[in-house]
């Protein structure tokens, strides 16, 4: 006969403990908005920026209009699907704190998919800028 496994402690303590996690939860998706934010943001206006420059320096600008705008919207879809998987994320974070018994569920595999696809997203930009 196996032993009874002993009951984790509950209390004031481990409570406290669950709503800082939630806490930093909630900051860490706050801080995902803004950069992602920022980033749609700065796809929506790099176009913008981009005729306004193209009226005093004509020749100056060796990129494409075309150009412009795919990497317009390659800065609007990263920020979306980061904003995604940054919910995603949440989700899981506060899924863990919502169990009876509190343990953390590995996000491991979704930390690896938005470095990953920051990575991405770097070369993509870095070799459309210098092709360019």
């Amino acid at each position: 006969m196996t032993p009874p496994q002993p009951k984790r402690p509950t209390g004031a303590t481990n409570e406290l403990a669950k709503e800082r996690n939630r806490a930093a939860a909630e900051r860490t998706l706050a801080s995902w908005i803004g950069n992602c934010l920022a980033l749609i943001g700065f796809g929506m206006v790099f176009d913008q920026i981009y005729t306004e420059l193209t009226v005093p320096f004509p020749m100056g600008l060796a990129l494409s209009a075309g150009n412009i705008q795919a990497l317009s919207l390659l800065f609007i879809g990263t920020g979306l699907l980061l904003l995604v998987l940054a919910l995603a994320q949440h989700r899981l974070a506060v899924q863990g704190l919502e169990r009876e018994e509190y343990v953390r569920l590995p996000i491991n595999a979704m930390n690896r998919i938005v470095v990953a696809a920051v990575v991405l997203f770097g070369l993509i930009s870095l070799v459309e800028i210098l092709l360019l």
